[in-house]
Order: structure tokens, then sequence, then C-alpha cells
């Protein structure tokens, strides 16, 4: 159970997950709504949104998979070979680079790295997944307490602050 992401407080710093932004992204009929609302407080300087390298790629990546996917009717695991067969047809995809250009200028900040080292204990410990124990490593790196997403496991980190997308 997590918290309501629409009651953030104002100026609190907050690590965003990929998955909000996806919801975003894909107009998600559940939580695309909420997730909207808090990426545009981040724009408004209502709070400060942070992220790792590693958010930014994995929300390209699936905007990436996803317009294959959708242009060439194929299935998300095979994407990837249509994409290094002719990859040119990333040319093809105007709302792809649009998309990326949006959360390029959404205004979150971005906290670099390395965070490997830090990452393999914070997965032991939490028994987390590595991308999501790198999330953590980069949150404690500035110090933040709060993140926004729809991930569970991040539960498991007790010391966090978890803001959910409202469901329904």
């Amino acid at each position: 159970m997590g918290l309501n992401l629409l009651s953030v407080p104002s100026g609190t710093p907050v690590f965003v997950d990929s998955n909000i932004f996806l919801y975003v992204f894909f107009r998600h009929p559940v939580c695309g709504k909420a997730s909207h609302t808090f990426i545009k407080r981040i724009e408004e300087n209502d709070i400060t949104g942070f992220v790792d390298e590693f958010v930014l790629n994995e929300v390209f990546h699936k905007l990436m998979i996803t317009s294959v996917v959708e242009e060439y009717h194929c299935p998300p695991a095979q994407a990837v070979a249509v994409i290094k067969k002719s990859p040119e047809i990333l040319n093809e995809f105007p709302s792809l680079w649009e998309a990326c250009d949006l959360l390029n200028n959404i205004g979150v900040k971005i906290i670099p790295g390395p965070f490997f080292s830090d990452s393999l204990e914070i997965a032991r410990q939490y028994n987390l997944f590595a991308t999501d124990a790198i999330h953590v490593a980069a949150m404690r790196k500035e110090k933040l307490m709060d993140i926004a997403t729809n991930d569970a496991d991040f539960s498991r980190v007790p010391s966090l602050q978890i803001w959910k997308p409202e469901l329904g």
C-alpha cells in the first residue's frame, strides 16, 4: 500500500520511477491521469522530480519497442530483431522522438552515477531487481526518501515513502 500520488506535499523532492512516465505516454486508463497531474507539478516546479539515467533509458526503450510493435504488428520479443535488421525504421516514428524530447524537457533532475557497487548490497539486502536497486542507490546519494512508483517491490525498502497513482 502506498500514499496517493496526488497528495505529495508541495516542495517535496521525489524520485520518479519509469512507470509514472509510461502511464502518461501510454495514456493508461487507470493510472494515467494521476501520473500526468503529478508530472505537471514537476514541470511547474511545485515539487522537485529526480531520476537516474536508468529511468530515462527504460522509458525510451519501452517507447521504442512499443512503436515497432504497433507499426509492424510483431510481438514485443521480436521488436529488437526488427530494429537490428533495419535500424533506419526508427526514423519512421516522429512521435517516439517527440515523446523523448518531452521527457528530456520535463525538468527532472538527473542523479549522476555510478551506482553499481552500492546497488549490489541494496539488491542483496532488499531482494530487488538490479535496476530497482540502482534507483535506491541513486536516491540514497541525494538523500531522497520519497518515490513515485507503482512498483510494489520498493515496499521492501522500509526507509522509502511510496507515492502511487490512485487506482480506480
